[in-house]
């Protein structure tokens, strides 16, 4: 029995819901409060309905042995020494991009080098520049490659566009769709500051599903169906 992870909540949930039946993959669910389903013609398959956050975890660390999660969150949470694969990258739903969004008073800021002198500027004073995000390995790593070394990261759950008003943080690195929000909050993007570009991806754990051939079978009827109905959509 293949152990598939599935969000349960936000924007993703919906849009997997609707891309499994079109991939004909309908999952039953005994009611709206139960944490697993099944698949219909596909009994070798459990579904578990878990936080799209915790998805990748999960798969690490073999409670789950397939999920469906952004591949933002994959990149920020994954551990390098886990044998964890990205089956298929691109799902075609849940487009996003992690960039930075800074207060729109920032006049003389529009690109990233422009962001690094102001962080320049914040050390001379003794001050770093605070950045609110719910990805801080990736906007940490993001920066120190682009040679921004002096900041500090607050990591925070909530909600980030109100962080530089409330004077917590200078700027914010968060998914950005429309950017309706940014520009309600007084906020602006800024040129080179696009983070990752993310959708909905199939990630597995390797080691287990090679290790089991009845798994390796389950997986590859998964699979089928998902690249099937990508293809008859191109």
């Amino acid at each position: 029995m293949i152990r598939f992870g599935i969000p349960s909540d936000g924007a993703l949930h919906k849009d997997t819901m609707e891309f499994l039946s079109g991939c004909g993959l309908d999952i039953v669910r005994p009611n709206p409060r139960s944490y697993t389903g099944e698949i219909v013609g596909a009994p070798g398959i459990i579904v578990h309905f878990q936080r799209a956050g915790d998805i990748t975890v999960m798969v690490e660390n073999q409670s789950l042995d397939l999920g469906i999660a952004g591949y933002d969150r994959y990149m920020e949470t994954r551990d390098p020494q886990i044998d964890t694969n990205v089956l298929i990258g691109e799902l075609g739903f849940g487009q996003c991009t992690l960039s930075f969004a800074v207060p729109e008073d920032w006049l003389d800021v529009s690109n990233l080098a422009d962001l690094s002198e102001v962080a320049h500027q914040f050390r001379e004073r003794g001050l770093e520049l605070k950045i609110a995000t719910k990805f801080p390995r990736l906007v940490s790593r993001f920066l120190v490659t682009r040679g921004v070394n002096y900041f500090s990261i607050v990591p925070t759950s909530g909600t980030l566009e109100a962080a530089p008003a409330m004077g917590y943080a200078d700027l914010i690195v968060d998914i950005i769709s429309s950017g309706n929000t940014v520009k309600q909050n007084k906020l602006k993007t800024i040129n080179g500051g696009d983070v990752i570009s993310s959708q909905a991806c199939l990630i597995a754990n390797k080691s287990t599903i090679e290790s089991d051939s009845k798994l390796q079978t389950e997986c590859d009827v998964l699979t089928k169906a998902i690249n099937s109905y990508l293809k008859s959509r191109t």
